[in-house]
């Protein structure tokens, strides 16, 4: 018995090492490094041996310059292609999606939209490992990926592929694909978690640079802007810690600070957006994205019956708009409407629950000990907001997924407009209805103070905490099992020996071109590269694979979004909002950063100008807030107890000549301040003077040259 007990110990022993130093992420730093490769595609585990081998010989027949390696991954079972492309292919990419790369000074300096025919006047383009860094190339990579199109019509395990469709995104649709990623760099990331991620950098500046070098300029922008926004609380955070001081010795003091409080959370809002607005344009000068033109590309998942373009005379997914308005007529409206319909009924039912247990409580109907149950509204409503939080999420997805749209951009707008319609009503639906039916001030007090402490602490261990655990624990139980794939991999010998024959037979046909045959002036060096086969024990790719997506930011983006809501709706209720959401977010930029770094796969990288539509909802919610806060003032009798002799009629009419007055103040402000600053409106035309005159002058030596070499020939 002793015997069994000591073996079942060290088992356990064995097993809690390896998780431990799954969470520690040592497995991870252990692990071999990535192979020469931009991005990771990956097959099902069960798929058919057959699926494998069309999807090779079809990247072989439809993109030459493409450059593969497979790998079998052990650890899951999975076959996977390690892609890249020529650098010529990449080179032509960056022009489709018009980076913008730096110019040689005697061309004018600065940076210009990177065009493949004349490479000539940018700076560092012969060299093919420092001129895109890792973000980039995986971006172009990805571009190029989902260009390649079918042919000609033909079935697979009979699934159709038509006619200039995206052969990976119907891979990926009908699941012969599992996933496509981006790989990370271990010493960059590991760069990042050392001055971004641990507590030690908690209030240390974020290295912008680097963060955009490696996750692009929407990430960077992201945290840019939680980090702007951090700093602007501290104002608010300051007067409204002071406010709550000094509330509650007189009610006539109490209205003063009240109505004090709300001008200048109406200030703080204005001029927040405003410098915001400012900030935005410098950083987009400063990553070269302030003139960018919005790509009106199509989708890669919009989907359509595919017709001759007008345009480009070349077949293209139609999708008619009468169906798309029929969709949201039909389904899209009525389940967002019997969605919020839902929740208003639950929380209004929560309210009656917690109505019913304070009469109870109150006529000594329930004993003192059962006093408890004044929690429970509060946990059920916690809970209720909570779960209806994460099915808004997805419903929203899935609409705006099915209802089509070709670019991108339209399709964030909505996905915006959706989410941001469906928290407002689930995140201020409860305290609206305690501060305009109730007038609890206690139980107003109370339901903010569990939305700031509790529900934001909630939403980090839901986040970043529980999804650590879950996906290293995932990792290491894996790790055990490998073993068992050596023998499944033996079983599909047929598979590896016809991938190992197809890569063989490209190489030795010299499909691969040369530095050579590259088409420009002068000799671009180029990576060495040979397709290979190869088994793995575990690699850190592999451990990629086995990491959640990066769910983008519109959970982040919303997130804040709501809580600036609270701030200058109803701080002037609770005038510590803006102190706890200043705690709240220097945590929030850690636990985004660790999120980031140590849980997601890393995302592919976008190039942005600004923040996008939250912006505008900002600053639709400060008009907002200047309507609520006169309401306020109304339910509260602010005016009536300042002001004792006016009629309500009077009182009425007077706040609504504040509210107008106030929106005309604000717009007026937000329209005559520039929102891009003047010192980045001289740079641009200092560089544009400089550019042409490089310019000019190159065309004056040209014609003097050319003049020159008249002469000689006519003597």
């Amino acid at each position: 018995m002793s015997e069994q007990l000591t073996n079942v110990k060290s088992v356990f022993h064995k097993r809690f090492a390896n998780l431990s130093s799954a969470i520690s992420n040592r497995l991870w730093r252990n692990a071999d490094t990535n192979y020469k490769c931009d991005v990771l595609l990956t097959f099902p585990e069960l798929i058919d041996d057959r699926v494998i081998v069309w999807f090779l010989e079809k990247f072989i027949q439809l993109q030459p310059d493409i450059r593969v390696s497979i790998k079998h991954h052990f650890t899951t079972g999975v076959y996977g292609f390690y892609l890249t492309f020529t650098y010529e292919r990449v080179l032509k990419g960056a022009e489709a999606l018009q980076l913008e790369k730096p110019i040689k000074q005697e061309f004018g300096g600065g940076y210009q939209r990177l065009l493949f025919h004349e490479l000539d006047i940018y700076e560092g383009v012969e060299d093919e490992d420092k001129f895109f860094s890792t973000q980039e190339r995986q971006s172009i990579v990805f571009h190029l990926l989902y260009s390649i199109r079918i042919l000609e019509n033909e079935t697979l395990n009979g699934i159709k592929f038509k006619i200039d469709q995206s052969l990976i995104q119907r891979g990926l649709e009908k699941k012969l694909i599992s996933q496509v990623i981006p790989l990370h760099n271990k010493e960059q990331l590991n760069h990042l978690r050392e001055t971004w991620v641990w507590p030690k950098n908690i209030f240390k500046a974020q290295p912008i640079v680097d963060i955009r070098q490696y996750f692009g300029v929407k990430i960077a922008l992201y945290f840019c802007w939680l980090s702007f926004y951090t700093r602007a609380l501290c104002l608010p955070a300051l007067y409204g810690t002071y406010i709550w001081y000094y509330s509650g010795q007189s009610q006539e003091l109490d209205d003063k600070l009240f109505i004090i409080h709300s001008l200048l959370n109406i200030i703080w809002a204005t001029g927040f957006l405003i410098f915001w607005r400012r900030r935005q344009a410098e950083l987009a000068y400063e990553w070269n994205t302030l003139d960018m033109e919005q790509l009106e590309d199509t989708r890669a998942t919009y989907k359509g019956q595919l017709r001759r373009s007008p345009v480009t005379n070349k077949y293209a997914p139609y999708y008619p708009a009468w169906k798309r308005l029929l969709f949201r007529l039909s389904v899209t409206m009525p389940m967002l409407i019997f969605n919020l319909v839902l929740v208003s009924f639950c929380i209004l039912i929560i309210f009656r629950f917690q109505a019913w247990i304070d009469r109870q409580l109150k006529l000594g109907h329930l004993p003192s000990l059962m006093s408890l149950t004044q929690l429970l509204p509060k946990i059920l409503l916690a809970l209720v907001t909570t779960v209806f939080d994460d099915v808004y999420k997805r419903v929203c997805r899935w609409l705006t997924d099915k209802e089509n749209y070709r670019e991108q951009r339209t399709h964030d707008n909505q996905m915006i407009a959706k989410m941001f319609a469906c928290a407002c009503v689930n995140s201020y639906l409860s305290v609206f209805y305690i501060a305009f039916f109730t007038h609890t001030h206690i139980r107003l007090s109370d339901q903010l103070i569990t939305i700031f402490v509790i529900k934001q602490f909630w939403d980090h261990v839901k986040e970043a905490i529980i999804p650590y655990i879950v996906s290293n624990t995932r990792l290491s139980m894996l790790i055990q099992l490998s073993k068992k794939e050596h023998d499944r991999y033996a079983e599909r010998k047929d598979l590896n020996q016809e991938l190992k024959r197809i890569l063989d037979q490209w190489n030795n046909s010299k499909q691969i071109k040369t530095t050579d045959e590259i088409s420009v002036d002068y000799s671009l060096s180029a990576r060495d590269f040979i397709p290979s086969f190869e088994t793995l024990s575990l690699s850190q790719a592999e451990i990629e694979c086995l990491q959640p997506k990066w769910p983008d930011l519109y959970e982040d983006y919303l997130e804040l979004v709501i809580q600036f809501g609270y701030i200058i709706f109803l701080s002037a209720l609770f005038p510590l909002a803006a102190f706890f959401s200043l705690l709240n977010n220097i945590l929030e930029i850690r636990a985004d950063a660790f999120k980031l770094c140590m849980i997601c796969q890393r995302p592919f990288s976008q190039r942005v100008k600004d923040i996008g539509h939250w912006q505008k909802i900002m600053e639709y919610m400060v008009i907002a807030a200047i309507v609520v806060n006169c309401i306020f003032c109304s339910i509260r009798g602010v005016f009536r107890r300042m002001l004792p002799n006016l009629p309500f009629a009077a009182e009425i009419f007077l706040l609504a000549c504040i509210e107008h007055i106030l929106i005309i103040v604000c717009k007026i402000i937000r329209s005559s301040i520039e929102s891009v600053p003047y010192w980045v409106r001289v740079e641009k035309a200092k560089m544009e003077y400089r550019r042409r005159e490089a310019l000019t002058k190159l065309e004056c030596n040209a014609l003097h040259l050319k003049e020159g070499q008249t002469q000689e020939n006519t003597t």
